[in-house]
């Protein structure tokens, strides 16, 4: 059955090179470091293309949409860095979707969206000129959430567009997990904050109005939408649903379920069949984090779905056709 991997990363060798060598000058050393061990050097499969086709042949007829690899560009200063650091990323994706179109099936475009003008400027090149299936964006901008008014221009151009938001989760061990402390501990920040961020910025998107006054925005979500399909009767009553239900025309829960979600869970079945249950096959995609996950990911990801309990049709859409349908890859 074919696989289009829809949420697969990469950090393309000479993007990587240069991203490391400005970041060396400009970033604290601690967070350099995590970064150097955690995503650089994580992996070989993140850069290095032999590593990665090796690890694709394995897996039959299964293509991949590269999506770019942390660290999120608006950490990246100063802004004018960025600009070109993300024009550099999207160029050099592209240049790999047009060398192996059977393996890559197209690329999410990197924004520096610390500088909207920019990012506008961005996006309109790697669609237009690169031909970029949509845009990556994280669930805040150094702080900022994503309802932000200032953002808007950017939710505007990709719904005018057509093009899909992949929304990729941020957040490290600054933000503490209890106020009388410093820092998160116990990696909390990433394994419980990274879901939280994931909901937190979607549950935004929908109680600011942002999905209503987008109607055609679409967004999909890493790691299986985060929090939200295992909490989502939460989020459809309690003060979210006090505070918006005479500012929204619909019900909280229908603009959730306009979302899309990929499988990327590391082998949980139970959250995987959470995610399809809530978002529905139909908005489901399959996506492993390829190769910041574990090392068996891809494997994991196929067993979780192919346990879930799909119909023979249902599963092909997940697999690869709904990334057909809404990206227009083959």
């Amino acid at each position: 059955m074919r696989k289009i991997d829809a949420f697969a990363h990469i950090l393309p060798s000479g993007y990587l090179e240069h991203l490391e060598r400005h970041l060396a000058s400009t970033m604290r050393p601690a967070r350099l470091r995590y970064y150097q061990e955690g995503v650089f050097r994580f992996d070989p499969v993140i850069s290095d293309l032999d590593a990665r086709f090796r690890l694709m042949d394995r897996h039959g007829d299964y293509a991949q949409v590269l999506v770019l690899g942390v660290p999120p560009l608006e950490e990246v200063d100063p802004p004018q860095a960025a600009a070109e650091l993300a024009r550099r990323a999207n160029e050099e994706m592209a240049d790999l979707v047009r060398r192996f179109p059977d393996r890559f099936a197209g690329f999410a475009a990197a924004l520096p969206l610390g500088d909207v003008e920019a990012s506008l400027t961005e996006i309109d090149h790697a669609v237009e000129e690169l031909g970029a299936l949509g845009v990556q964006v994280f669930t805040n901008v150094r702080g900022t959430p994503l309802d932000h008014p200032r953002f808007d221009p950017v939710l505007a151009r990709m719904e005018a567009l057509e093009r899909m938001i992949w929304l990729h989760p941020t957040r490290d061990a600054a933000w503490p997990d209890y106020p009388t402390e410093s820092e998160s501990d116990f990696g909390i920040w990433w394994s419980l904050g990274w879901p939280y961020e994931t909901a937190a910025a979607l549950s935004r998107l929908v109680y600011s109005g942002q999905m209503d006054r987008h109607p055609r925005l679409r967004v999909i979500a890493h790691h299986g939408g985060g929090m939200v399909p295992h909490f989502s009767a939460r989020l459809a009553m309690g003060p979210g649903h006090r505070q918006t239900k005479d500012s929204l025309p619909l019900p909280a829960l229908d603009y959730f379920h306009r979302f899309y979600a990929d499988t990327a869970l590391f082998g949980a079945p139970h959250a995987v069949r959470c995610a399809i249950e809530f978002f529905g096959p139909e908005h489901v995609l399959f996506g492993t984090d390829t190769p910041l996950g574990p090392p068996e990911a891809i494997d994991a990801t196929i067993a979780d779905l192919d346990a879930a309990g799909l119909s023979e049709t249902e599963l092909a859409a997940v697999y690869a056709g709904n990334a057909q349908r809404l990206l227009g890859v083959r």
